[in-house]
């Protein structure tokens, strides 16, 4: 199945405002910064740098790093991995010694360096801070979309796995792949399919919340509105929570049962993505927003509450 009818298939919280507008004409329309701030300690073994990327990917600076810095590509240490059509700002590490110059090639910048005592690993970041900006705004009017971003500060929107997650068509790929996983040595690849796996079963069971509208509150069963990460071992959910997702996912069992095969553990996933610190200004045809998210979650998912945006790379993707 391919990307373009993933997103149709998973429906949203709230009812469509009729906006359209455009997203990511240039880098600088989608800004994300990494919160994070390493332990600094001279003695360490491992050269933090943090650099500002414009139309790069990260997989693109870690593999220009460790090209000129004569280390294997997985050397190379970063806490996640940031959004190819935009300006964003991340920390990479790399196990050497001194403070050496690196070509970074065009479109790098580096900020800081500093020594730390381990490799940066993912998920190491406090989140993330966005500045977007929404461009060529149609229908709709200025006060629905107030009133759309004060819901959305209130209640927050569906935590799906964005259309970045899913590439052009990663879910084929990732499904024709896993029979043939034991022969993979290519751990950056594996880490992406069995991620893709698992986010599509996390959105089925999100979107089937999302139609019954009890995403974003607690069912019989849970503490907090959460889906499965699916791996080994039995899950957590219960009563009615239980009930739902074997319901969902009952039609995924062969690839239920071949995740729990691959080594990962099961985990819970939040339903709701609640942006923090968020602002916004709309003026003419332009809305400008600013938002912090928790580490791995999707802007996109937040926007897509919003109305359908076209990017400027890929016509075909709807958000």
């Amino acid at each position: 199945m391919r990307s373009e009818q993933l997103w149709p298939r998973w429906p949203r919280a709230f009812p469509t405002l009729g906006v359209s507008g455009q997203l990511k004409q240039t880098p600088e329309d989608f800004r994300v910064t990494e919160l994070a701030e390493p332990v600094a300690d001279p003695a360490g073994e491992h050269l933090y740098l943090y650099v500002q990327k414009r139309n790069l990917s990260t997989q693109v600076v870690a593999e220009r790093m460790a090209n000129n810095l004569g280390l294997h590509r997985s050397e190379v240490g970063y806490a996640g991995m940031k959004d190819f059509r935009a300006v964003t700002c991340q920390w990479f590490s790399v196990p050497i010694a001194g403070s050496p110059e690196i070509d970074y090639g065009d479109g790098v910048q580096e900020l800081r360096r500093l020594r730390c005592l381990k490799k940066l690993r993912r998920g190491q970041l406090d989140g993330n801070a966005f500045d977007i900006r929404l461009t060529r705004l149609a229908g709709g009017d200025h006060a629905a979309l107030t009133d759309r971003l004060d819901l959305l500060t209130e209640e927050g929107a569906p935590n799906y796995f964005g259309p970045q997650r899913f590439g052009r068509d990663n879910l084929s790929q990732a499904l024709a792949w896993l029979p043939f996983r034991r022969r993979e040595r290519n751990g950056f690849r594996r880490g992406l399919h069995l991620s893709v796996l698992r986010s599509f079963l996390f959105n089925e069971v999100l979107a089937a919340r999302v139609g019954q509208s009890n995403w974003h509150r607690c069912l019989a069963g849970e503490q907090e509105p959460a889906g499965p990460l699916w791996g080994r071992g039995r899950s957590p959910a219960q009563a009615d929570v239980l009930e739902l997702e074997s319901q969902v996912l009952e039609e995924h069992a062969e690839l239920l049962e071949a995740l729990e095969f691959t080594g990962l553990t099961q985990a819970r996933r939040s339903l709701a993505l609640r942006p923090q610190e968020l602002d916004w200004s709309v003026i003419d045809d332009v809305v400008h927003l600013k938002f912090v998210l928790p580490p791995g979650t999707y802007a996109t998912a937040l926007l897509r509450e919003l109305g359908e945006f076209e990017t400027a790379s890929e016509s075909r993707e709807r958000i």
